[in-house]
């Protein structure tokens, strides 16, 4: 059995008795603190961090950081309760534990995040 990304995110943070904007809230709110984070965790170029950093706010940005820790680096089975979550860490982790920049997109679109004013693809 599989389960979303967007609807595991939703349970897990039900579980620990928090919302998303708790832990957005508490999380960096400078946008360059952000990518900094994200750029720890996948393998960006110049031309995508520009990108990320133009269309994207800090809030999308760190909810791209929490999914990616909490449910692809911290625990690597790729499972949340026993279901599969998907998209599935082999379609998000390269072979070297980071996050590739497809891997990224597919989270992207799992978590319903858009560039502002520009479709998906573009990046």
């Amino acid at each position: 059995m599989r389960v979303p990304l967007r609807k595991a995110l939703e349970d897990f943070l039900k579980q620990q008795g928090l919302t998303l904007d708790d832990v957005l809230d508490a999380m960096d709110e400078t946008k360059e603190g952000a990518i900094e984070s994200l750029q720890k965790r996948v393998h960006l170029t110049e031309r995508d961090l520009k990108f990320i950093e133009r269309y994207l706010s800090a809030r999308d940005i760190n909810l791209l950081v929490l999914a990616l820790q909490v449910f692809y680096l911290s625990y690597p089975g790729g499972l949340y309760r026993g279901l599969l979550i998907t998209p599935t860490r082999e379609e998000v982790i390269g072979p070297d534990g980071k996050v590739t920049r497809e891997g990224l997109l597919k989270v992207m679109r799992a978590l319903g995040i858009r560039p502002k004013g520009l479709p998906i693809k573009t990046f």
